[in-house]
């Protein structure tokens, strides 16, 4: 759907999240409409700018729909809710709207996406700098942050967007050159089971015209799997394009640096950056000149971020990581005595092969358990860890994890806590960002 076709409707806003909140905004700046309802789940206060327009909640959402004649959607509201599937022709997202709007009104702009279950806000974030560097205008939005409302009113050279599966599960449009990182067992509640999950983060791509293109790894079968049967795929980390071997990354026979050269830690980014250039060979840009910009980008907030050492103790903040998968790249990706802090809300994940992956590194002294997946984690972890040399601790505090850790790896002589909660932060913090910075000033704290 298209913004024009919102001109003089009664619209209703479902989410009053920063989406919900820019949409509406816009409507009204831009003079799209005045007919504007807003919906939310849950009762809250509405919010101050938007005093006029009537607001309702719980069971007053049903009857207020069928009398809009469109439904604007926040990512956070499921497409699988019964209002939503009852109301599926007259329903749209903030991320359709705006993905129409860039690539049917921007003529001269590349629209470039990329989604996966982790790794996606790194890789965008990669893409995008290399790309400014490189002498390009280039808008940033998304699922990282800035909503991509703000990017369609300017004139880029690209917009590259982060999409998550909530944003691609109901696109009439995909972008111009996609990007998938991997594909694991997350999100399962929102999309009612694992399967819708991984076709809505597919859906991403299709509506791609046949002269476009997406990007897959080749190292993940749930991901080479879901898109096996569409034409536009091309493939990486294959030993005939870019592919990461140990800690280098390669083109061909050729290699293109080493992940000690860069700024961010993890071996794992080295496999999202064989996608990363893919675009960028794609695009006939020189990516030889794009690996010397790559060496001065900067680690994103959150991920892998080095907080402090105090004592020779480094406290990492991998706030960010909401699946084991994630755990796991970062394990691999340090050495020295570790002690791993981890936990948040269930996301009905499975936790086997992040036991396994502690049980097969004996520089994984310990690990603290929290919150929900506490328990979960930690029972899995006893089936699966024998190491003598190995202590199981369950938390009831991030303050008091911390500290114990801490106290852990002094006795030691040194190391690193790692904080990988492996699961979502929702229950206990607003979001992974909230999260991380109680972990920053805990830490700070001692």
């Amino acid at each position: 759907m298209k913004i024009n076709n919102l001109y003089n409707k009664k619209v209703a806003v479902w989410g009053l999240g920063a989406e919900g909140k820019e949409i509406i905004n816009y409507l009204l700046s831009h003079k799209v409409t005045d007919n504007i309802v807003m919906v939310n789940d849950t009762i809250c206060e509405k919010p101050s700018e938007f005093e006029k327009y009537p607001l309702f909640t719980g069971e007053e959402i049903a009857p207020v729909l069928d009398d809009v004649d469109i439904i604007i959607r926040s990512p956070g509201v499921s497409i699988y809710k019964s209002e939503l599937q009852k109301h599926k022709n007259k329903t749209t997202s903030v991320t359709d709207l705006c993905l129409n709007e860039i690539k049917h009104n921007r003529p001269n702009c590349k629209l470039i996406a990329i989604s996966g279950s982790k790794g996606k806000s790194t890789s965008v974030s990669a893409l995008a700098f290399m790309l400014k560097k490189l002498g390009y205008k280039v808008g940033l939005g998304g699922n990282i942050g800035r909503p991509l409302i703000e990017l369609i009113d300017d004139e880029y050279d690209f917009v590259v967007a982060e999409i998550s599966s909530y944003q691609a599960s109901d696109l009439t449009v995909s972008p111009h050159i996609a990007m998938f990182t991997n594909l694991f067992y997350v999100h399962s509640e929102w999309h009612n089971g694992h399967e819708n999950y991984c076709k809505d983060k597919i859906h991403l791509v299709a509506n791609q015209e046949s002269d476009e293109v997406f990007f897959v790894n080749e190292c993940n079968e749930q991901l080479m799997e879901y898109t096996k049967d569409i034409s536009n795929r091309k493939l990486y980390n294959t030993k005939d394009t870019f592919y990461a071997e140990d800690k280098d990354l390669y083109y061909k026979n050729d290699k293109l640096l080493n992940i000690d050269e860069l700024k961010i830690s993890g071996n794992h980014n080295l496999d999202n950056l064989s996608g990363v250039f893919s675009i960028l060979k794609y695009l006939d840009l020189d990516i030889y000149k794009a690996v010397e910009i790559l060496k001065n980008f900067e680690p994103l907030p959150h991920r892998l971020q080095k907080v402090a050492t105090k004592n020779n103790v480094t406290f990492i903040n991998d706030s960010i990581s909401t699946a084991p998968e994630a755990a796991i790249g970062a394990i691999k990706s340090f050495s020295g005595n570790l002690v791993l802090i981890s936990g948040g809300q269930d996301n009905l994940q499975d936790y086997t092969d992040y036991a396994k992956c502690i049980e097969d590194n004996d520089k994984v002294k310990a690990v603290i358990t929290l919150f929900q997946t506490g328990p979960k984690i930690a029972e899995t972890i006893r089936k699966n860890v024998k190491r003598a040399d190995f202590t199981l601790i369950e938390g009831d505090s991030l303050e008091k994890s911390v500290a114990t850790a801490y106290d852990l790896l002094q006795k030691r002589g040194g190391g690193m806590v790692l904080f990988t909660p492996t699961s979502p932060s929702f229950g206990f913090y607003k979001n992974f960002i909230e999260r991380g910075n109680h972990f920053i000033e805990v830490v700070k704290s001692l």
